[in-house]
């Protein structure tokens, strides 16, 4: 998989791929030093403002992220199912899981919201990419002892 999601960097490009990583505009203004409504700006169609470089820069990095997560995944679940196969036994669903929310995350002191957010965005893009390749999978929450 290519660093880059897309090939161009239009304004459309920028929130797709904001929305992809489910990074609130907020966030990246904060990240930025820029005001919400520079970010707002960036992705407007009616604003000529296109996204700085160290936007993209970030969000690529946050992508790169990701695209290494879910494919590590891939390629874990893909191994099992071939050893199951193998074996003549029909791959059970691959679990992937999934955080519920930043507060668990942060308890578990994995890092920061974009960690939290790169985790979910990796699970949804392996949940993805498990699908195409027809092998069958479910979500759980992580579950935590109080």
């Amino acid at each position: 998989m290519p660093e880059r999601l897309t090939e161009t960097r239009s304004k459309a490009d920028f929130r797709v791929l904001r929305d992809l990583l489910d990074i609130p505009q907020a966030w990246i203004a904060k990240r930025l030093g820029v005001s919400v409504q520079t970010v707002k700006n960036w992705e407007s169609p009616k604003n000529f403002y296109p996204p700085r470089r160290e936007a993209w820069g970030l969000l690529e990095s946050l992508w790169a992220e990701v695209d290494h997560k879910a494919a590590a995944q891939v390629d874990i679940a893909s191994q099992a199912a071939s050893i199951a196969r193998d074996n003549g036994i029909e791959p059970a669903p691959i679990i992937l899981t999934y955080w519920p929310s930043i507060k668990e995350f942060e308890r578990e002191a994995l890092g920061e919201e974009s960690s939290w957010r790169v985790a979910n965005a990796a699970t949804r893009i392996a949940a993805d990419r498990l699908r195409v390749l027809g092998l069958p999978m479910t979500f759980m929450y992580v579950q935590l002892e109080e």
